[in-house]
């Protein structure tokens, strides 16, 4: 046992020894700290050199790893990003030097929502302590995220680790509601959370329930629209409505259990190119109920009203490995 736990504590200093002797530093801040605005899941990553030396890094968001440790539990999850290489891409490496651009430094911003998903992102949403890790456990030939140019591949640093961020509890969105004339909240819309390699596999999958009792709603696909915010701005989707009065029979009845469900093609509602890139959009529902069936007795509710946002993922996206630079406000405008 005691050789065990010697084993622990050598192997505990030789990483923390390692990431102190690396010739770069890893640190990782809230996208607030950067130009004021709240945005909870993003962060900026950065590899900042330490010496006076230029040095090689291999400059790629998917080699950071999350483990999260919720607050009120002693489960452990861990999050990485879907398209994390198997081994250093050398189209990935960069020199970084010292007092260069940006003091030399490689910066770029990050969802974490692009790594957890699941219980590990509902865990996250808790409140949670969250452990950084940037690169490999071991390094190899292979595996390696920084290096002196021209040195031996013992002297690389195969992982970078950071302190433990304090993730916050997330507040409940909620789901803004349908309201009657007398303010009644009768129904609820959502969107659930999605995930898909490429543009062309994007489903949006909505839901209308009551919030209490059950009440008679006629929906139909192109009643929904949506607004995108993504990694390029901000898109709205809708289909061209078609017209004419439904039958009775189409008319169905929402409860708390039972609900109106739509998978819809994103494609079918959306410009093309609007989930192009890899990356995660954040979605907002809006709903355009037009028919009360009044001409056959019954009462459906009628109005508009939109659901929460939710995150839809593009783990891999068009076009390849594209570079989210942090701008500020102003950069942003002078871009345009």
């Amino acid at each position: 046992m005691k050789r065990v736990w010697v084993c622990l504590l050598l192997c505990v200093s030789a990483t923390a020894s390692a990431d102190e002797a690396a010739p770069v530093s890893l640190e990782l801040a809230p996208w607030a700290s950067f130009d004021g605005v709240d945005r909870p899941y993003r962060y900026v990553v950065e590899l900042r050199p330490r010496g006076t030396d230029p040095v090689e890094v291999v400059a790629d968001r998917r080699l950071l790893s999350f483990e999260v440790r919720p607050n009120d539990s002693r489960r452990r999850y861990r999050c990485r990003h879907p398209q994390a290489p198997r081994s250093a891409p050398e189209s990935r490496v960069r020199t970084l030097t010292p007092g260069g651009a940006e003091d030399g430094s490689w910066r770029e911003w990050i969802d974490l929502r692009m790594y957890c998903t699941g219980r590990a992102l509902r865990a996250l949403d808790g409140g949670a302590e969250v452990r950084v890790r940037y690169g490999w456990p071991r390094r190899t030939r292979r595996r390696w995220v920084t290096r002196a140019p021209g040195s031996s591949w013992r002297s690389w640093t195969g992982g970078l680790e950071h302190e433990p961020l304090v993730f916050p509890l997330m507040p409940e969105l909620g789901t803004r509601r349908l309201d009657t004339e007398d303010g009644a909240s009768l129904v609820e819309a959502e969107l659930l959370p999605g995930s898909a390699r490429t543009e062309a596999g994007v489903r949006l999958r909505t839901a209308l329930r009551a919030t209490e009792g059950s009440h008679q709603v006629y929906v139909r696909p192109d009643d929904w629209s949506f607004r995108v915010e993504g990694p390029d701005g901000v898109t709205i989707c809708r289909a061209p409505r078609g017209g004419g009065d439904p039958p009775p029979d189409l008319y169905r009845r929402v409860t708390t259990r039972a609900a109106v469900r739509h998978t819809l093609e994103a494609s079918f509602f959306c410009p093309r190119g609007t989930f192009e890139r890899a990356g995660v959009y954040e979605v907002t529902p809006k709903l355009r109920l037009e028919h009360s069936g009044e001409a056959y007795g019954l009462d459906a509710l009628v109005g508009r009203f939109s659901g929460p946002p939710a995150p839809i993922r593009v783990t891999r996206g068009e076009g390849g490995y594209v570079e989210q630079v942090p701008q500020a406000p102003d950069e942003a405008e002078a871009d345009e």
